[in-house]
């Protein structure tokens, strides 16, 4: 497993945690805004990860 996708992992996990614990240092909405942003961000990067270079899709 490359380190890029295990930093997009943590991130992923890292925004769960902020969107569950988070309420209890800010308000709730602030909380929740900032968990969604670094699950889709983490989301987002990870999907873009597995895509196949398009050198070995041509060949195919």
């Amino acid at each position: 497993m490359k380190i890029k996708q295990i930093i997009y992992f943590i991130l992923i996990i890292m925004g769960a945690l902020i969107m569950g614990y988070g309420p209890r240092f800010v308000l709730k909405e602030y909380a929740l805004a900032m968990g969604v942003v670094f699950i889709m961000f983490g989301a987002y990067k990870t999907s873009t990860s597995w895509k196949e270079p398009e050198e070995k899709s041509k060949e195919l």
